[in-house]
């Protein structure tokens, strides 16, 4: 979640839990694949350096946060996809760029890194963690009090307003509740219900399974079966979502 203040204060954001050094793997990935099946520790190295600068400069430069910093992205961009740069760093350019789109949220830099062999054999990206000028983090609730659909939990589900700017709900804004026949019921905010199917984590009544997690209970495969809202003791911006395991099937 991303939130922006007065001009003096803080941009606070929830730190994305995956690793970063996962990450970066991922966005090297394309880059180490042309280096053939068994590059050198050196020239993997390279493609890894290349992939931190860009990934750096691409975080300091998102208007995201208080104080973007472009120089560093654009002289990577001029020298990669300029008039000098060969058509090679070009698709090296491109491919970075494409690859960094599903990470636009993250703010997390990269302050310094080891890329080398472990004792197994196989080669390891270890990284310390930094944020941009004018982020700070902000510390994720108690697992406990976490409901999560689809592999999102819903406190950080985002839903746009406009450019830049987004509206997410607390964790005391969703309840869950597990039926002694473990039917599960959640209660959630109808914005955070409707952008979970928008992005395909919640499937329609009746429709695939899907993994949900109630108080850091992992419940397994779970059919959506009975959606509504409002009642006599509901407000209608909350959405009623009843899941019942797949083994048991969904009534519609």
């Amino acid at each position: 979640m991303t939130r922006r203040r007065d001009p003096d204060s803080w941009t606070v954001v929830r730190l994305p839990e995956r690793d970063l050094a996962e990450v970066v793997l991922e966005l090297a990935a394309p880059l180490l694949e042309r280096l053939g099946p068994a590059p050198s520790v050196e020239d993997a190295r390279r493609a890894v350096d290349l992939t931190i600068a860009f990934w750096n400069a691409s975080v300091r430069a998102s208007k995201l946060w208080q104080y973007p910093r472009v120089k560093e992205l654009n002289e990577l961009r001029k020298r990669m996809s300029g008039r000098q740069a060969t058509q090679d760093d070009a698709t090296i350019f491109d491919l970075l760029t494409e690859c960094r789109r599903s990470h636009w949220l993250d703010p997390r830099l990269v302050e310094s890194w080891t890329y080398d062999t472990d004792d197994a054999g196989a080669r390891r990206l270890l990284c310390s963690v930094g944020l941009p000028d004018g982020v700070k983090a902000e510390v994720p609730p108690p697992i406990e009090k976490r409901i999560a659909i689809g592999g999102k939990f819903l406190d950080e589900v985002q839903i746009a307003q406009g450019r830049n700017t987004y509206l997410s709900f607390p964790v005391e804004r969703h309840r869950g509740v597990i039926g002694d026949d473990g039917a599960v019921t959640v209660h959630a905010m109808m914005p955070s219900a409707l952008q979970l199917f928008a992005d395909g984590r919640l499937p329609r009544v009746g429709g695939a399974p899907v993994e949900v997690v109630v108080g850091g209970r992992k419940l397994g495969p779970m059919v959506l079966s009975e959606l509504h809202c409002g009642g006599e003791n509901y407000h209608h911006d909350v959405a009623i979502l009843v899941f019942k395991h797949a083994s048991t099937g969904a009534t519609t």
